[in-house]
This record gives structure tokens, sequence and C-alpha cells, in this order.
């Protein structure tokens, strides 16, 4: 899928078919130097660092993120779907 959002150097994916090797739904925050896997809708770190993590957090915790981040997730991987209330 293709890339969702950029922070700077730091590129935000959401990959289709991409439930088994996490097992739950999650997003990939990219840089040249790092990766990190965080988890949907929680924002959890699943796997890897990022010296900027926590503005990727804040960034994906804004509702319309967020939400852009469930809707890619779910049109990806719909055998895994989640639901989020973006109120």
């Amino acid at each position: 899928m293709p890339e969702i959002a950029r922070l700077g150097s730091i590129i935000i994916r959401v990959y289709a078919d991409d439930a088994r090797r996490h097992r739950q739904p999650h997003f990939h925050a990219v840089s040249p130097d790092e990766a990190m896997v965080i988890g949907l809708p929680n924002l959890a770190v699943i796997a890897g660092r990022l010296r900027r993590s926590r503005e990727v957090i804040e960034w994906a915790g804004q509702p319309a993120n967020l939400g852009r981040l469930v809707n890619a997730w779910n049109r990806g991987n719909p055998g895994h779907r989640i639901t989020h209330d973006a109120s």
C-alpha cells in the first residue's frame, strides 16, 4: 500500500495482507536508519524503535489521522478488520 503520510524523513505505511507477521492491526513508521511497528487503534509499540517515536504517536493519535490509518488497514487486510470511533 502506498505511503499514508510523511513526517519529515519518517514514512508512515500500512501494508496489505500484513496481519500474520505481527498478529494484530498495525502500521509501520520507517526512517532511513530506524523502524517501528505501532498497534491500531491503541497506538502501542509492537516492535522496533524511533528516536522520534513520540512525534509519530502524537500524529497517529489525532482523530483524522487515526481514521486514515484504520481505513487503510481495513482496505488492505479485510479478513482482520478493526473498528474505530473517530469522535
